[in-house]
């Protein structure tokens, strides 16, 4: 470069004016050549051989660097600050992308116009030939001051203007084509007035011109908010890549389906073949329609036109629904798949892609990229971690409140569906199948019933509603975490949760019938459900309900409880807990339901449901937990569930008599451990014997016997318990075997039994009864 020297005369830059047509002004008015000019500002080099091929003018009109502008400020008067608005670099990041090491328009990146520029007749007569910056654009197609169709070529050369920058070697005139003649040797300039070329008129208001309007302004405001981007708006950028796409889709798959966008003389001037002959200085053909900007004002107006039509869209949607039905026809099917990439597009533009291929996709798809979102996304880079660290929070069976509220309310099992609600919240946003996340859950689901499950809510109306509420789970989970760490809860060992002595101290504290067996174990079952999250399927053998009559009596154990119950219960559940080292965690917890109370989902609230209703139809009209469900127009579960959390009380008995239980409990106080033993183990009473000690029935004396969990030795040893010198000496007192049999509790058998394997004296008959005889084994009892 040379030193600048002030020019004398200066010449102002109009508004939106480019830095080439600038310079040229100002030579043409001073009479001499454009080289003159730029060496005169320090530009170029003075005596710069071709300075054309060498790419410098190019590159001035694409950026600046600030010694460049401050040479232009000295020597001709503009700003820095104007002399970069007259570069292309003017839109960098707002409608094109410039490499600023290169010094390059980046020409694949959004429709970047590298070289060339289209033009409107009337402007350039009305200005006195001066150029526009904004129609090298690859998004100008329309004046809207003289509502005309922008022109691409000049109409005697058939070449696009200012392909390359006009030369410096031959004064110019503004207003003329400077691309050379191919007939004339040495060539010299084509010189076509632009501003004799017709150019289409447009509609004021019609469609291609308020997609120009629209254009002009996002580049105006650097953002684009209108249409699907009102909720989620984007830099104009972007915007610029989602037209991008979509020109490339609409031109290359449905070009004949676009006639209604645009008047019918913009579609004729775009299926009008473009010239069979090429120059090397031609701008390169497109090898696929909309990868590249298109060389045609009426191509680029329609391809623009008609994606803003779906851009403009209320929603994403709305936006995928408008391209499916342009795009449904093509190739019978629809051309896209979910795994095609796009280059510089934005959030939304996937979401449209997602949008138009969501009734092609399973229901477990559907979940992954979150089709039912109003922004559907693919996973990122840290889906695996972020779907890890979810099924931390989760438990295998989903919150009761929130199964209840996502679960039809009948035609599902809450055996299956709790488990695959689960699933399915693993599945939004991650990378996984149903597969995967049931082992991540250790959930005990087939891979199968994934898809079947989802096709049969799909088909009965309920999967988009579920899959809202999951979503917003999901997030929520993301966000605000759990307080429960359901991976640990998953793991602790739980052979030894609620054992028999527990479980009957903990009844005997309330006074409450522990009952048999089965009792113990529903009990134990249940608990295990609310710590683990676990279904009780998986619960240890000693009292996983394995059989389906069991899991059916599992669900109506909760007309059993009572509130006492339920305290002392979830009392020994936090000692538990704190046995296993989880002293941080609360017993049991559920995210609010608050998030999806405007949903319309199939399943019912329970905060909807009346308690007090509940109890009186458990416990006065002694329905079952399904019967009452029938009864209040909701899910078994829902039953189950608000039992567990607010158990009936215990019904009000007639008397004391008939009061369930009190015959136990009475027992109960007249046979403490330690008498009971004595009547039990030591002196070997019968049960009838200690049933009518005791004024109780016989039922009462076994339940005892399970309580204190006493077990005597077998039959061939209960002679050992008797005395048998006592058993002698009453036998030769007359005492009859009967006497014997009713003070001792034993039977007469056992007591004929001792005489005659002892030995024992006993009367003949006819004798007297004072007569002490020995007692054989044809001695009458």
């Amino acid at each position: 470069m040379t030193h600048a020297r002030t020019l004398p005369i200066r010449l102002a830059p109009q508004p939106g004016e480019a830095l080439d047509s600038w310079w040229e002004a100002i030579a043409h008015r001073l009479g001499t050549t454009t080289g003159d000019v730029l060496a005169s500002m320090g530009l170029l080099p003075r005596g710069s051989a071709r300075p054309v091929d060498s790419g410098i003018l190019r590159r001035l009109v694409t950026l600046l660097d600030a010694d460049q502008a401050a040479a232009i400020s000295w020597s001709a008067g503009p700003t820095p600050a104007q002399a970069h608005a007259m570069t292309l670099a003017h839109y960098d990041q707002r409608a094109l992308v410039v490499d600023a090491q290169r010094r390059r328009v980046a020409a694949r990146h959004v429709w970047g116009r590298a070289r060339g520029s289209r033009y409107c007749p009337a402007c350039l007569a009305a200005s006195g030939g001066r150029w526009r910056l904004d129609w090298r654009l690859g998004w100008s197609f329309a004046c809207l001051d003289h509502r005309m169709l922008l022109v691409d070529a000049c109409p005697r050369c058939s070449r696009m203007p200012r392909h390359f920058p006009a030369t410096t070697r031959h004064p110019l005139t503004p207003g003329r084509c400077h691309s050379p003649s191919e007939n004339d040797a040495p060539p010299t300039r084509c010189g076509q007035p632009f501003e004799e070329v017709p150019a289409l008129t447009l509609a004021t208001g019609g469609p291609v011109i308020a997609a120009q309007e629209i254009i002009e302004r996002t580049i105006a405001s650097e953002q684009a908010d209108f249409g699907v981007y009102q909720d989620h708006p984007q830099p104009s950028l972007a915007l610029f890549g989602d037209l991008r796409a979509l020109a490339c889709i609409l031109l290359r798959r449905v070009p004949d389906r676009l006639t209604d966008f645009v008047p019918p003389e913009i579609l004729a001037l775009h299926r009008q073949p473009l010239p069979e002959k090429r120059r090397s200085f031609d701008p390169v053909e497109e090898t696929r329609p909309g990868r590249l900007a298109p060389r045609r004002a009426a191509t680029a107006a329609l391809a623009v036109t008609a994606a803003l039509h779906i851009l403009q869209q209320s929603d994403v949607h709305a936006a995928g629904a408008a391209l499916r039905h342009l795009i449904s026809h093509a190739d019978g099917s629809i051309p896209l798949v979910v795994g095609l990439q796009w280059a510089h597009t934005s959030p939304v533009f996937d979401a449209i892609h997602l949008a138009t291929l969501a009734p092609r996709l399973g229901g477990p798809d559907q979940l992954r990229y979150r089709t039912a979102h109003q922004l559907p996304r693919k996973p990122g880079r840290s889906a695996a971690t972020r779907i890890a660290e979810r099924a931390r929070r989760t438990p295998t069976q989903l919150w009761p409140a929130w199964s209840v509220r996502l679960s039809p309310l009948d035609g599902a099992l809450s055996r299956t569906i709790r488990p695959a609600l689960s699933c399915y919240l693993l599945l939004i946003g991650g990378t996984g199948n149903f597969t995967t996340t049931a082992r991540l859950l250790n959930a005990p689901v087939e891979e199968r019933l994934g898809s079947h499950m989802t096709f049969r809510l799909t088909k009965r109306g309920h999967f988009h509603g579920i899959s809202l509420g999951l979503l917003a789970l999901a997030d929520y989970l993301d966000q605000e975490g759990s307080p429960i760490d359901y991976t640990r809860r998953r793991t602790v060992d739980y052979r030894d949760l609620l054992p028999l002595d527990t479980w009957t101290q903990l009844c005997r504290g309330i006074d409450f019938e522990a009952g048999g067996v089965r009792r113990h174990q529903f009990a134990r079952a249940m608990l295990f459900e609310r710590l683990s999250g676990l279904p009780s399927t998986l619960a240890p053998a000693a009292y996983a309900p394995s059989t389906t009559e069991l899991r059916t009596m599992l669900r109506t154990f909760e007309t059993d409880l009572i509130p006492a119950l339920m305290n002392q219960l979830e009392g020994y559940a936090a000692e538990f807990l704190t046995q296993q080292g989880i002293r941080d965690e609360p017993l049991s917890w559920q995210p609010p339901t608050d998030i999806i109370r405007d949903l319309e989902l199939p399943g019912c609230d329970l905060r909807g449901i009346d308690p007090g209703m509940l109890h009186r139809l458990i416990r006065d009209e002694r329905l079952t937990t399904a019967q009452a469900a029938r009864r209040l127009g909701v899910s078994h579960d829902a039953v189950r569930f608000i039992l567990q959390e607010q158990p009936a009380p215990p019904a009000e008995a007639k008397s004391a008599k008939w009061e369930r239980g009190a015959t136990v409990r009475r027992a109960r106080a007249e046979l403490p451990r330690d008498k009971f033993a004595r009547f039990y183990l030591d002196e070997y009473r019968t049960l009838k014997w200690i049933a009518e000690h005791a004024d109780v029935n016989e039922e009462a004396i076994k339940v005892l016997v399970r309580e204190y969990g006493m077990k005597r030795d077998g039959k061939a040893t209960r002679w050992r318990q008797i005395d048998l010198d006592w058993l002698r000496d009453q036998r030769a007192a007359g005492r009859t075997c009967r006497e014997l049999a009713a003070e001792t509790g034993f039977s007469l058998g056992m007591i004929s039994y001792l005489g005659r394997r002892h030995d024992l004296p006993g009367r003949h008959p006819g004798k007297n009864r004072s007569t002490p005889e020995t007692l054989t084994d044809n001695t009458p009892l």
